[in-house]
């Protein structure tokens, strides 16, 4: 057999084994480059399962994709090699969370069974910021430097409601407003109300308490006449008009 003849043979059988081409490859992990022999891309198995990781020019990993035990998990990083950005699914719902420079998580978008929320957090990892939507009614709360609430918006079964807080997290002030009318209450660092302005369809009316919760103090409108009460400690009460 000839040179020529071999040669011929041997394309024959190559075009036969291309044509039993297998329409699944099995491997432990595959490995991409660019035409200066980096790598680009690996698939590959690891400890917690498959994953998918996405390299730059300089090797850097920029992106990973993959499946463990508690479910998949995306992973954007900086060219620094920084991760800034992931989404991940587990048993308890999805969340999205970003990052800055430092490594510090500064916002969070969350979605589990009793809802969305989503979180701000400042430099120092301390929750600023905080919206969710429950089964009672959305609320936005934002908090102090202490991470203590500073204030609070919510809606409650259709009642819109302001809540102010002092450092400590007590509430100093209170705005909701009722289909019947609106109140303001103001409260003093124990937590008493002190005073309340109530707006409705009979007028506003200011009442004030002393220290003890006592009402000392009711300045309103009588049938469109001002009327003015004052309380005495012993509980005489001083009116005018009379």
């Amino acid at each position: 057999m000839t040179i020529e003849e071999r040669l011929e043979k041997l394309e024959i059988e190559l075009a036969r084994v291309m044509d039993r081409c297998e329409d699944v490859v099995k491997a432990k992990q595959f490995i991409l480059v660019d035409d200066n022999g980096k790598t680009r891309a690996s698939l590959g198995m690891f400890e917690d399962g498959p994953g998918l990781a996405l390299f730059d020019e300089k090797g850097k990993t920029l992106a990973t994709l993959g499946v463990g035990k508690d479910g998949p998990r995306l992973r954007l990083f900086d060219e620094n090699g920084m991760p800034r950005a992931f989404l991940l699914v587990d048993k308890d719902g999805t969340a999205l969370g970003l990052v800055d420079e430092n490594g510090e998580a500064r916002a969070c978008l969350t979605v589990v069974k009793d809802g969305p929320v989503l979180r701000l957090f400042d430099e120092n990892g301390k929750i600023r910021s905080s919206l969710l939507v429950g089964k009672d009614g959305p609320r936005l709360v934002l908090a102090g430097k202490n991470g203590n609430s500073s204030a609070e918006l919510v809606v409650l079964e259709g009642v819109p409601a302001l809540g102010l807080y002092d450092e400590n997290g007590k509430l100093r002030a209170g705005l909701p407003v009722f289909k019947d009318g609106t109140m303001l209450g103001l409260y003093d660092e124990n937590g008493k109300l002190r005073t309340c302005l109530d707006v409705s369809k009979d007028g506003p009316v200011l009442k004030m308490a002393d220290e003890n919760g006592k009402r000392r103090a009711i300045l309103g409108m009588d049938r469109g006449v001002p009327r003015l009460s004052l309380a005495g400690p012993n509980g005489k009460v001083w009116q005018a008009p009379p």
